[in-house]
């Protein structure tokens, strides 16, 4: 082994009298020899002697006593049971090997263990026990504090060790995150005296913590089906009410078509983009991902969900404000002659897509995929359907499944679907997927370009024999449907980055129409939003308001980043805002005043957004791409992340640059 494998890999079980007399001379004040030391130690010795760690201490305090370490494991419950079923599991040879298998909470202190006797009887007098604190900065460089600082597996042997107590031992970690947001569970450590050195114990480590992580997912997802068998399985509230199930850890699961237009009503507006990052905390408070705070709602709008005793979650029940007077019938729409009724809605609302629909009415009678392509909020879906309207699948279903934001695994099952027992959690009788709910009629995936790259063989396999599996299943069931797939993301890109397959693009493009952003036909804009509000007033049941001028100039004038998206929240916004029957100005939100007649400058929206943009920018730039340390050193889930880089139009390359 030559000296930069030693620094930088394994260590080295030949070399403890050197990493003895380099942890001397260290504490001395020296100089730690290069050749000796790896540097991932040096630098965990360093951040000991900083916080003052004590070289000479002898075992790890045990800072949990009985009636703590029961309440840790409650807190912790989901991670215990997930880890004790899989530490059964490798009881055996931990046995065999004279080693002891650890489980710690995020802050490193011990909830479970379990090992060869002799081993665990020399592991109290380190108190490598339930309830000791192996955190590195009060247990010194070991493999638990250390891969928990370090966020990932860590192998620490012998006079490695920060503290003498413990230099009789070797040690193998790395740690446990949560499958949905990435954030850290705790640890696994696989721990021995220094005898039993062996390299395969940190491959154990990360195999244990993979199972653990593969469980709790199990877990979580059998809780998330039972929450929304309850919530959305019976009727909540009244009919129009806005529905919001969240997870028992406060992280939003669902809501129902109504959800957005109810909070909107009582004057909480929720960014579309970044839904999946609202958390409600303890005290009914929503806040962001970043952890502004949005909302403190009612009590009585929150409860708790059950089911057998145990708590799920909770669903939040927003009542439906109703104003105004009641519209007898929808407002007409106006018909745009020479095309079918499928595209009526689109022209009526843009006219200068005219062009283009005629081409998306001949491409609609064709048994082909076609790709859609265009920012985020240009309306892709809503040409979508009106291909489906319009093509000769018009008869079947139109199933619509987003790719981006769900984990690989939900994505799979809500895609392919499941059968009874196919893992721990699935429903009884199994659960059709989309694929097998869009047989005969037309199967939309929006974010295609966000599908993960070892489920596209997989679904292209769908695609050129028209058959697939239920997860779970051994017999193929047959499936005929029409492709559309839409992306904000430039495929060809993804493909020389070999984040999507060559062969599925062709498959998926084999027509394709690129939707133009709002700003670009701004003559679009006022007859569009004037449109918006009359949907909103009839779907609120109140009558279509009149805009003042000085609105539509307004309207006009702004870019629309959002596309059609951002202008039907800002004319919702309004519309139910509005006192009068004429949409005033003031009835706008405030990033829309900019250029009013009296009216001021956006009140820190516009900064707001530049700072978040900068701050993703600096991150992905400060992590050389990897979008996964990005998003932890923003402290956000990967998949927020992620959605949040579409709604700023940020690319990881330019980010780069």
């Amino acid at each position: 082994m030559v000296a930069g494998d030693v620094r930088a890999g394994a260590p080295d079980p030949d070399g403890e009298d050197r990493v003895m007399e380099a942890w001397e001379r260290y504490l001395m004040g020296g100089d730690v020899p290069t050749d000796t030391i790896r540097g991932l130690i040096e630098s965990s010795w360093a951040r000991c002697r900083d916080v003052g760690v004590d070289p000479a201490r002898l075992h790890a305090p045990l800072d949990a006593n009985e009636e703590r370490l029961v309440s840790l494991r409650q807190r912790n419950e989901v991670l215990v049971h997930a880890a004790q079923a899989v530490c059964r599991q490798a009881r055996e040879f931990v046995a065999e090997s004279g080693t002891v298998m650890v489980i710690t909470d995020p802050g490193g202190i011990i909830l479970h263990y379990e090992g060869d006797t002799s081993t665990m009887d020399a592991a109290h007098d380190i108190r490598l026990v339930p309830g000791g604190n192996w955190s590195e900065a009060v247990a010194g460089t070991n493999a638990i504090g250390t891969a928990l600082a370090l966020r990932g597996p860590v192998q620490i042997h012998a006079a490695e060790h920060f503290c003498e107590g413990v230099k009789a031992w070797t040690c193998s970690a790395t740690v446990i995150e949560d499958p949905f947001d990435g954030s850290v569970l705790g640890a696994v450590d696989i721990s021995g005296l220094r005898t039993t050195y062996d390299p395969h114990c940190l491959a154990l480590a990360v195999t244990t913590a993979a199972r653990v992580q593969e469980r709790i997912m199990q877990a979580e997802l059998e809780r998330r089906a039972k929450l929304l068998d309850v919530t959305f399985g019976r009727r909540w509230g009244g009919p129009r009410d806005g529905l919001i199930a969240f997870d028992d850890r406060g992280r939003l699961v669902k809501a129902n078509e109504h959800a957005a237009a109810a909070l909107l009503a009582h004057g909480v507006r929720l960014e579309a983009s970044g839904e999946f990052g609202v958390l409600m905390r303890a005290d009914h408070t929503l806040v962001d991902a970043t952890g502004r705070q949005i909302r403190t709602l009612p009590a009585d709008w929150v409860q708790p969900v059950e089911t057998n005793g145990d708590r799920v979650g909770s669903v939040v029940v927003i009542p439906l404000v109703h104003r105004g007077a009641k519209s007898p019938t929808a407002p007409a729409r106006p018909v745009a002659g020479g095309h079918s009724a499928a595209f009526d809605d689109i022209v009526a609302g843009r006219p200068s897509l005219a062009p283009q629909v005629e081409r998306t009415e001949r491409l609609a009678k064709l048994h082909v995929p076609v790709l859609l392509q265009g920012e985020t909020g240009v309306g892709k879906e809503v040409f979508a359907r009106a291909i489906h309207r319009a093509g000769p699948t018009a008869d079947g279903n139109f199933v619509a499944l987003n790719c981006g934001g769900l984990s690989r695994e939900l994505l799979t099952s809500e895609l392919f679907g499941y059968v009874e027992g196919a893992f721990t959690g699935a429903r009884r009788g199994g659960m059709a997927g989309k694929i097998e709910a869009a047989d005969g009629g037309t199967l939309f995936l929006d974010e295609i370009g966000e599908m993960p790259l070892d489920i596209q063989p997989h679904f292209l396999r769908v695609l050129q024999e028209g058959e697939f599996y239920r997860l779970g299943d051994t017999r193929p069931r047959k499936v005929r449907f029409r492709l559309l797939a839409a992306t904000n993301r430039d495929l060809r890109e993804e493909i020389a980055a070999e984040r999507f397959r060559m062969d599925l693009f062709y498959r998926l493009s084999v027509m394709s129409l690129t939707i133009p952003p709002l700003r670009e036909h701004r003559d679009d804009i006022v007859p569009l939003a004037h449109r918006l509000a009359a949907d909103v007033a009839a779907a609120q049941g109140l009558v279509p308001p009149a805009f003042a001028p000085e609105v539509d100039e307004l309207l006009r004038r702004h870019d629309w980043p959002g596309n059609v998206r951002e202008l039907h929240n800002a004319v919702e916004a309004a519309v139910l805002m509005a006192e009068g029957e004429t949409v005033v100005p003031a009835d706008l939100p405030e990033e829309y005043h900019a250029g009013a007649p009296g009216g001021g400058p956006p009140l820190g929206g516009a900064s707001l957004e530049a700072a978040e943009h900068e701050a993703i920018v600096r991150a992905i730039h400060d992590s050389a791409g990897n979008l996964t340390r990005a998003a932890r050193e923003l402290g956000i889930a990967k998949s927020t992340l992620y959605l949040k880089m579409k709604r700023l139009g940020i690319d990881r390359d330019s980010a780069l640059d």
